[in-house]
């Protein structure tokens, strides 16, 4: 991160002063747009009108005193800059390290523990559009791999989502970091560069959105289904039940009819679809004979792997490799 950015981001505002001498919370409401407090509403609810015709708003949370319970309008991106914090989502406890990324829903009601002087949470809220919501970030990573296709099918714990940053891509971070820069000290076209570096910030939380990513996902679903989905998202050229079962002491049987009733797919269709996905993948970006690629993703019939492929995707594999080059030639000579 940019000195300057960080030692910006350390320095006292005015309610952080307050603060720090009293360790009682001071609203921030002023700043921002909200409903009336004083109404109905016993939860602040902050709405959007302080964009200013951009895209994002970011804004660094104060330190020294915990924020009460609010929502939002909008979807709300919080960033663990610097040490450490912990949120509450209902009863459900957060805590962020550096690095990790908390997206919480639009409506989606929270509070945040004090933060001690090194802990610095960014809070970057993305106006709303249909590119920044949590389904356009899950549906975008859908057919990554078979785990997002789990977490699509679970709308019920879409109210947030957490990436670790020891387990996502470094580019994450790199990216949000140059759009933190970019904000703050905007240069000549520094509006189109967030553009860009927006879109792919949001293709690569869309790839790194897993079952990781949603911890009430982990609390609700048995430790075994999350590693047979782990399995097969990681090791799908080799995993197998009858190997699962052995690995684990557990049925064969009890295995397969616990991984339906949890995912409301068979296993073997789950992994067809994980090693189906991979060889879009390798077609697209490899010049790997086919048959190369079949048995490299664990599938030796190949009639199986064509007529599977076919009712998947609605094309051949070959069809698939040519339609790639020939758009990625459009594109490259326009």
């Amino acid at each position: 991160m940019n000195t300057n950015l960080t030692n910006k981001f350390k320095k006292l505002n005015s309610i952080e002063k307050k603060q720090l001498q009293t360790n009682n919370f001071f609203p921030d409401y002023k700043n921002k747009s909200i409903f009336n407090t004083n109404s109905q509403y016993k939860i602040p609810i902050f709405t959007e009108d302080f964009f200013k015709n951009k895209k994002i708003y970011i804004s660094k949370h104060n330190r020294y005193a915990d924020y009460p319970s609010h929502t939002h309008t909008f979807l709300e991106m919080n960033y663990m800059l610097n040490g450490h914090a912990i949120e509450y989502i209902g009863e459900n406890k957060i805590e962020l390290n550096k690095g990790d990324i908390l997206i919480l829903d639009v409506g989606t009601t929270h509070s945040i523990k004090a933060l001690g002087t090194n802990d610095i949470l960014l809070n970057i809220i993305f106006k709303n559009n249909i590119n920044f919501s949590i389904s356009n970030i899950r549906t975008l990573g859908q057919d990554a791999n078979i785990m997002s296709k789990f977490l699509l099918a679970n709308n019920q714990f879409s109210k947030y989502l957490i990436y670790r940053c020891n387990d996502t891509e470094d580019q994450i971070q790199i990216i949000l970091n140059q759009i933190i820069k970019e904000y703050y000290f905007p240069k000549a076209f520094s509006n189109k560069l967030m553009d860009y570096y927006l879109n792919a910030f949001l293709i690569l939380l869309s790839r790194n959105t897993n079952l990781s990513s949603n911890e009430t996902i982990k609390n609700k679903i048995p430790n075994i289904v999350l590693y047979m989905l782990k399995e097969i998202s990681t090791n799908p050229e080799n995993v197998s039940l009858n190997n699962l079962a052995k690995e684990t002491n557990y049925n064969r049987s009890y295995l397969g009819s616990l991984f339906k009733k949890e995912t409301g797919r068979t296993f073997s269709k789950a992994l067809t679809e994980q090693r189906l996905l991979i060889a879009y993948d390798l077609l697209t970006a490899t010049d790997m004979p086919i048959s190369d690629i079949i048995a490299s993703i664990g599938i030796s019939n190949k009639t199986f792997f064509y007529n599977k492929f076919k009712k998947k995707f609605h094309l051949l594999p070959n069809d698939v490799r040519k339609n790639y080059k020939y758009y990625s030639f459009i594109s490259h000579n326009k």
